[in-house]
């Protein structure tokens, strides 16, 4: 009951941080030209980029908290999984500051999760195949899917609530998937996530006050990845990134270069007419949409894709 409580703790004060810092923060970003114009807004206001800091700032918030209580639960991989998530997110921040290249956004969260690769168990559980002992190669293939989550969380992005919308159902559904097999360490992670991330939103979501910028993004997927890990959730954890894979298959054939935007009609309707390097561009070149039809259709992706997942896990 204690721990639960602290869990509950620690995800209110994720959303109370949060939703404290970012009325804060979007003004000291505007009056520093930190901004991007939305343009799937008829007049391209400017919104303050880098939200990703306020959400960073819940989450530690949140962790902090379930630290001071249940500190002595596996401390060093748990700090070793901090320290990976906050790589990532300190790599995001360096990239809306200074727009590093992509190999230097794989490269350095990959470094920054070496220590986990090296603290976790190298026994891996696989469905219908049984355990897998991956030896010293876990060193390596851990903070490859490190780096592999947080770029793969920053990739399908750019219209309001996006990004922060697929975080929420997919944090959700490693948490549901987390206490279903009782394997809680990765809580600490995904908890403190959740709370930020449902706060983010509210100032993220259409029409956005605040975007969340490769800072929130990145530290977002590789804090997932960690917690799956944690929790020796692997192939669960994979396969929650199914549409991620799918933009990424999509942006490798334009060496990464496509942007998500397209135009927007007098009426409120996106239009695009490129070529397809996104699954955004997909859909905006089959349907209808408006930017928040758009979202809410890739949300429903996810959702049926963690639901598939979800039901398999039970079955399996």
């Amino acid at each position: 009951m204690a721990e639960a409580l602290s869990f509950i703790a620690s995800f209110a004060v994720a959303v109370a941080m949060t939703y404290m810092v970012v009325p804060w923060l979007i003004p000291k970003l505007k009056a520093r030209g930190l901004v991007g114009k939305d343009v799937h807004k008829p007049d391209n206001p400017e919104i303050a980029e880098m939200g990703g800091i306020a959400a960073v700032i819940g989450f530690f918030g949140g962790i902090g908290l379930l630290l001071v209580f249940n500190g002595a639960r596996e401390e060093d991989i748990l700090n070793v999984s901090i320290l990976a998530a906050l790589g990532a997110a300190f790599v995001g921040l360096i990239d809306d500051l200074f727009e590093i290249r992509q190999s230097q956004k794989a490269f350095f969260p990959f470094l920054l999760a070496l220590p986990l690769g090296a603290a976790l168990t190298p026994i891996v559980y696989i469905p219908f195949i049984g355990e897998m002992d991956l030896g010293a190669w876990m060193i390596v293939v851990a903070p490859l899917a490190i780096t592999c989550a947080a770029n793969a969380g920053n990739m399908l992005e750019g219209f309001n609530g996006l990004g922060t919308g697929l975080g929420i159902i997919m944090t959700s559904t490693m948490i549901l998937l987390a206490v279903v097999h009782d394997r809680l360490d990765g809580l600490y992670l995904l908890v403190p996530l959740l709370g930020t991330l449902v706060a983010f939103m509210w100032f993220n979501k259409y029409p956005a006050r605040i975007f969340p910028g490769d800072t929130l993004m990145l530290f977002m997927g590789a804090t997932i990845a960690a917690a799956g890990m944690l929790s020796q959730l692997y192939i669960q954890t994979f396969f929650i990134f199914i549409p991620m894979m799918v933009e990424f298959a999509l942006k490798f054939r334009g060496n990464f270069k496509a942007q998500n935007f397209s135009k927007v009609a007098p009426n409120g309707h996106l239009e695009y007419s490129g070529r397809t390097e996104s699954l955004t561009h997909y859909l905006m070149k089959r349907w209808t949409f408006t930017e928040r039809t758009l979202v809410e259709s890739i949300w429903a992706i996810e959702t049926g894709v963690c639901a598939v997942v979800m039901v398999f896990d039970l079955l399996v």
